[in-house]
């Protein structure tokens, strides 16, 4: 017992730094989602980007949200415009270099 009262403020000290911790960590665990940038070629569409990226995402959804986190008011996007798209969607995209049966040479 004597040795809780004698360290009492370093008990206290640790205590804090302890709590704080871990709020700091819940904190910052939040729904932070890291964003590439995708440069839009000619003849791309929203659809198009949906196809290759959505995932098991309904296209109308995916784009919806894309939409929201790029500020588009409409789905019109052009040539040479950036729009961000989620990282994790990234490996939805097509393999250009896989030639399957009925692909034309």
């Amino acid at each position: 017992m004597t040795f809780i009262q004698r360290n009492s403020y370093l008990i206290l000290f640790f205590s804090l730094i302890l709590t704080f911790s871990f709020y700091t960590v819940l904190s910052l665990k939040g729904d932070e989602t890291q964003v590439s940038h995708v440069e839009i070629k000619d003849g791309d569409t929203l659809w198009t980007l949906a196809e290759s990226f959505s995932g098991k995402t309904p296209h109308h959804q995916w784009i919806e949200q894309i939409m929201k986190d790029n500020n588009l008011s409409t789905p019109h996007i052009v040539a040479g415009q950036s729009i961000k798209i989620p990282t994790h969607q990234l490996k939805y995209t097509p393999d250009d270099g896989v030639k399957l049966a009925g692909d034309a040479e």
